[in-house]
């Protein structure tokens, strides 16, 4: 083999001069084209695009992301249990209150049965009206 003189030491991380990529060659030719978008890309640019849609007797121009908010906002309002899961877990930070809240309220019903019954008889007693109710703590207060 005939001797190259080199300016500096060969090894881990330090290629020969002569099998480096010249200036201006790309490491990788055959690499993702210019034009080409990731599914990302294309989602949000899809989510961008414009519709008309009917709301009561007027015409609306919105984005499809902002018709699917509104629907899913809709159909949480109206009573869908899984729109209204998926628009809190679009907010982390409500969700997270929100699912919190839910855990004490089973919590405490498991715990305390009791109390259901105390609710039973306020709810009760309220729909019987003011004039029972007097009526029932004078009866109380002679007994």
């Amino acid at each position: 083999m005939a001797e190259r003189k080199t300016d500096y030491e060969v090894g881990y991380r330090k290629p020969p001069k002569h099998t480096r990529f010249r200036k201006g060659q790309s490491g990788n030719p055959k690499g993702r084209p210019k034009g080409a978008r990731g599914l990302t890309a294309s989602l949000k640019r899809e989510l961008e695009t414009k519709i008309t849609i009917r709301e009561g007797n007027r015409e609306l121009r919105l984005t499809k992301g902002e018709a699917m908010a509104k629907r899913l906002t809709n159909d949480a309002l109206t009573g869908d249990k899984k729109a209204l899961l998926a628009l809190l877990k679009l907010d982390p930070q409500l969700y997270g209150t929100v699912a919190d809240q839910v855990e004490e309220a089973g919590k405490a019903a498991q715990a305390e049965p009791v109390d259901f019954e105390i609710l039973r008889d306020y709810f009760g007693q309220s729909e019987k009206g003011a004039a029972t109710d007097t009526a029932e703590e004078g009866a109380d207060d002679e007994a």
